[in-house]
């Protein structure tokens, strides 16, 4: 049972910022902690926070050097807290922030205080600037002249008040399915084309848009007349007030937002566009450092800032599987951590992409690839910004136009035998070498090169029924009337589009290992042949694999630790082949023996 919560001081948010403070500055006052998130500085790491007192919010900020002490006694969303040392300030974009340099946490966890329906103080201010301490301020020490009313009046003049008062406004952090009469005041970050699809159900069509506000973001869909009726409506970069959706449960499939509910707009849903968007974020980053990401997982969606450092001429890849063409950009980001990456864009993205080199670029939503090393994907809803008016932007191009433009910067991907002039032979290992050097036992994969000869392969369950859609590669199942099923995608296919993963064996003169291939490195083993094909062939792999048979070739192998049942162990996997060349194989002969001869 959650413990009764301690009373918070109503509206004392409102005293610390008027103009009749009835006590002074460090009086202590005990609040809720509604939402909390990191913010790297220079200076060490920072907290910031949305404070309430049941009636108003306001920003809060934990000065670096106190962040630690607030944690180790337990700080997090929801819990109450006191201030004991704070100072109220007016930022340069006249958000309201208390600079919070001591507080003590008197409750960890309590229930949201105020039910969703408090105001942002910055926006009651705006519309009573007659109360707000910072609108004429230093009225009240008799040391300075007071401000004439026309100084009152000239500073109203660019705040835009909102059309009318709302109650029931629920941050985006707190929806869930079990809150009725809520309304959002949300910024769209990203709409979809419309989409058609086609199954056993019926026909349809479909958008979505994520929506921002300054404490979380959601995803919001519109199906057939629905999306008819909201999508002219809903403009990217815009802010509406939006209420009476339905909320359900999240579909990670679908979406890269870490929201756990989603919601999806109906015919009682209402949308009304707002005009007062100050206090509404354009976008929320969550930005990681370009080294960081060969740590992270492959398919993971991530923000990264980076320095466009190249830009590749666009290009057109066809679908074997379904003929369909496909426009394609890379693109080369870096940043301050030395490392560059890239970045493919695809179909829209990839034509229309005009930014020149050393322009900063912002992309939110990248799915992280791991074939031949690190790579970027853009996700059907990524976004990308140029030069954006952001702090990690400003010090990268600071950065970057003092310095890195000189610097040189290590890749991500990882240099396949397919690339030109193939892989250095001095560096190839044997298999004895790379087991005793316990290569792929580290934290992350380790990479090698070995010339091996294939000595045995397991031919049964040699591919498997993949789904036709692009980029998507998950096995499909079979259906009762005979279609083929992918979960992912939720389509139907009359066949399926089979992929190649096979389990080989290879030997040198030092030892023996196992490797695991996929489509792309098997087709290379068998000259261009599909699994499609094999499969129409009846599925008889013998009379295709049988000519592999103890021919050497040399492979490129990714070696990375696996744990089974509490065993850990080394899984191989070959990310690159190629056709032993004999006659580079001689003179890299010849080289040894010249060193090795006097």
């Amino acid at each position: 049972m959650m413990a009764a919560p301690v009373a918070i001081d109503d509206k004392v948010l409102h005293t610390i910022f008027s103009k009749s403070k009835p006590f002074a500055e460090n009086h202590p006052v005990t609040l809720q902690v509604t939402n909390i998130k990191q913010v790297p500085n220079d200076q060490g790491k920072r907290l910031r926070l949305i404070i309430s007192d049941g009636s108003y919010t306001v920003h809060g900020v934990i000065r670096p050097e106190f962040v630690d002490a607030a944690e180790a006694q337990g700080l997090k969303k929801s819990s109450i807290v006191t201030l004991l040392d704070y100072d109220s300030e007016k930022m340069s974009n006249n958000k309201r922030v208390l600079i919070i340099s001591e507080l003590k946490v008197v409750q960890p966890t309590a229930p949201r205080y105020g039910q969703g329906s408090t105001t942002n103080i910055d926006d009651y201010f705006n519309e009573h600037p007659e109360e707000d301490f910072f609108v004429g301020e230093g009225v009240d020490d008799q040391s300075k002249p007071a401000l004439p009313v026309q100084s009152v009046q000239q500073q109203q003049v660019p705040v835009q008040k909102r059309p009318e008062s709302r109650a029931n406004i629920y941050a985006i952090d707190q929806l869930s399915p079990y809150q009725n009469n809520w309304t959002i005041k949300a910024r769209v970050s990203y709409k979809s084309d419309m989409r058609t699809w086609s199954n056993q159900k019926g026909e349809g069509k479909l958008f979505n848009v994520n929506l921002l506000d300054e404490t979380n973001e959601i995803r919001a869909t519109a199906f057939n007349d629905i999306a008819d009726k909201f999508y002219d409506l809903l403009q990217e970069g815009k802010v509406y007030y939006i209420s009476k959706a339905r909320i359900q449960q999240a579909k990670p499939q679908f979406s890269n937002l870490s929201h756990p509910y989603e919601l999806s707009l109906d015919r009682d849903t209402e949308i009304e566009e707002c005009e007062d968007a100050a206090d509404v974020p354009k976008l929320n980053f969550n930005f990681v450092k370009l080294n960081k990401i060969q740590d992270l997982e492959a398919n993971a969606v991530i923000d990264v800032v980076g320095v466009l450092k190249e830009v590749n001429p666009a290009f057109q890849i066809v679908a074997k599987s379904t003929g369909r063409p496909f426009d394609r950009r890379d693109i080369v980001i870096v940043d301050e951590s030395h490392f560059a990456i890239t970045v493919g864009l695809w179909n829209k993205s990839a034509i229309d992409f005009n930014l020149n080199e050393g322009s900063i670029v912002v992309i939110k939503g990248a799915k992280v690839q791991d074939f031949g090393g690190r790579s970027l994907s853009l996700t059907p809803s990524a976004t990308i910004v140029s030069n954006p008016d952001i702090p990690e932007a400003f010090q990268l191009k600071g950065w970057y136009d003092k310095q890195g433009i000189h610097e040189q910067f290590k890749s991500l991907k990882v240099e396949t035998m397919s690339s030109a002039g193939g892989i250095n032979l001095n560096e190839r290992k044997t298999i004895l070498e790379a087991q005793n050097e316990n290569l792929g036992m580290n934290d992350k994969a380790d990479y090698f090169s070995i010339k091996a000869s294939i000595n045995f392969i397991r031919t049964e369950n040699f591919c498997y029924p993949a789904c036709s859609t692009e980029g998507c590669n998950r096995k499909v199942l079979e259906q009762p009337d005979g279609s083929w099923r992918c979960e992912k995608c939720d389509k139907s296919f009359e066949t399926p589009n089979y992929r190649y993963i096979l389990t080989i064996s290879v030997i040198d003169h030092s030892g023996q290992l196992w490797l695991t291939l996929f489509n792309n490195e098997v087709e290379s083993l068998l000259d261009g042949t599909t699994a499609n094909e094999i499969m129409e062939n009846n599925g008889d792999s013998a009379t295709f694999f049988q000519k592999l048979q103890m021919n050497e070739f040399n492979f490129r192998i990714r070696a990375r630790q696996d744990n089974y049942n509490g065993n850990v162990r080394v899984r191989y996997q070959c990310v690159g082949l190629e056709k032993v060349k004999f006659s580079e194989e001689c003179d890299h002969l010849v080289e040894i023996l010249n060193v090795l001869l006097p």
